[in-house]
């Protein structure tokens, strides 16, 4: 599934989380949402210093199309990064810490295919 389509999952199961006041699990959804939507974000313009009139659209790029892989590759990475600071929480004796950060790995493993 492309990220747009992952995306509308994870919408509806943010809707669905904030309904069952699943605070943990909503606030997750919105961290993996907002890192899709910066994945697709386009790289800025380097000249971009001319000024344009209200409404201009020539400055308008349309957002990078992330396909099945890359939306893979960036949950796995979030996976990661939260499994790799779990193991730093729990060596400084931060057991809720980690916990909590294996949790959300767990969770956000339900949308890697």
């Amino acid at each position: 599934m492309n990220a747009t389509e992952l995306k509308q999952v994870m919408r509806t199961d943010l809707k669905a989380a904030m309904q069952a006041k699943a605070s943990e699990e909503a606030r997750l959804l919105r961290t993996l949402i907002a890192a899709l939507d910066n994945a697709e974000a386009v790289p800025g313009l380097q000249d971009n210093t001319g000024s344009r009139a209200f409404g201009d659209p020539s400055g308008e790029v349309a957002r990078l199309d992330l396909d099945y892989s890359a939306t893979q590759a960036l949950l796995a990475k979030e996976v990661q990064e939260r499994l790799s600071a779990a193991q730093e929480y729990e060596g400084l004796g931060r057991e809720d810490q980690a916990t909590r950060l294996r949790g959300e790995a767990q969770l956000i493993t339900r949308y890697l295919a």
